[in-house]
């Protein structure tokens, strides 16, 4: 279609002026049908501003999702992946789960999401336009992964990313949510399925949720969510942060098989908690100890009663122990 042609000139020329030949010459198409794409682009979403007697402009911030723009952040290994957005979903991991065939590397984006999850069945604030929502499918040689330490592996890639493009500085919670200024501004969900004769794994999915340009939370997630556009004050482009996103999330997912030692002092160095008091909630079951350090399989050694103790994700969660003065 020539409306995607024209997207993807105006892309790769982003807050660049193209005049109406140059792209009529590209394109072979008329002036008025590139008038007609533009309007149409416009119409989805997309900030193109006309210029009198010079051509067109897609603004800096323009922030729409999409596959051109993606696609030119991610760089050499662009060809390796299948991206599909989509307007709405319940969820993207469900997506995924509900549609066996798509390939090996397919990266599900959706705008909203209706029943976004996160771990321990808790619920992830997705029907927000200005947020990432997106699950990447993995279905081939899968043992060079350390699927183990994939969770941690997400967790790391979104931190390195969302610090490199939007000048942040951000801290992960055990095991799988990402922090700004003490508020969540990311979740993780990791899943897999596993072949019921053989009893390995056939498929590992990868959902990540980002709270980019959400200006305003639900009140009873005021106190709890944070967003990169309330901690840095500017909007940012989520095709941008997608294409980065990609590239660091394989070399971190190769990390935990090449080079796990390297890939746990990252997460440790930006890990909350470490060296101090926490609480531990497992079930209806509250703990108390001390976050020492991690295993080689990210699992948490906690201190605690006199004891050193190895726990790991399953369905425990942590935070810092509030102690108070009686």
């Amino acid at each position: 279609m020539s409306k995607d042609k024209i997207l993807t000139l105006l892309e790769e020329h982003k807050g660049k002026i193209l005049s109406g030949n140059d792209l009529s010459s590209k394109l072979g198409i008329s002036r008025n049908a590139i008038w007609k794409s533009v309007n149409a682009l416009r119409k989805e979403g997309h900030q193109i501003t006309s210029i009198r007697n010079r051509g067109y402009v897609l603004e800096l911030g323009s922030d729409h999702l999409s596959e051109s723009e993606i696609r030119m952040h991610l760089g050499e290994s662009s060809s390796t992946h299948n991206i599909l957005i989509l307007t709405e979903t319940p969820s993207t991991n469900t997506y995924i789960k509900e549609h066996k065939d798509l390939p090996d590397n397919t990266v599900v984006l959706s705008n909203t999401q209706t029943s976004g999850r996160g771990r321990l069945g808790k619920t992830f604030h997705s029907q927000d336009q200005g947020g990432i929502y997106l699950s990447l499918l993995k279905v081939k040689e899968l043992t060079k992964y350390d699927t183990d330490l994939a969770t941690l592996a997400a967790a790391v890639a979104t931190a390195e990313t969302l610090d490199k493009v939007c000048g942040t500085e951000t801290a992960i919670k055990w095991v799988n949510d990402l922090y700004l200024n003490g508020l969540k501004v990311s979740g993780i969900l990791t899943e897999g399925t596993i072949e019921f004769e053989s009893g390995t794994l056939s498929s590992l999915i990868i959902g990540i949720g980002i709270n980019v340009n959400t200006e305003r939370f639900p009140e009873e997630l005021e106190d709890i969510a944070t967003s990169l556009y309330q901690v840095t004050g500017k909007k940012s482009v989520r095709s941008e942060i997608i294409g980065h996103l990609l590239r660091s999330l394989e070399e971190h997912l190769r990390m935990t098989k090449d080079n796990p030692e390297e890939l746990l002092r990252k997460y440790k160095k930006r890990m909350l908690y470490l060296g101090e008091e926490i609480t531990i909630h497992r079930g209806n079951e509250i703990a108390y100890g001390k976050l020492m350090d991690l295993s080689r399989k990210g699992h948490l050694i906690i201190e605690s009663e006199g004891k050193t103790l190895t726990l790991n994700s399953g369905e425990i969660s942590i935070r810092k122990r509030e102690i108070r003065n009686e």
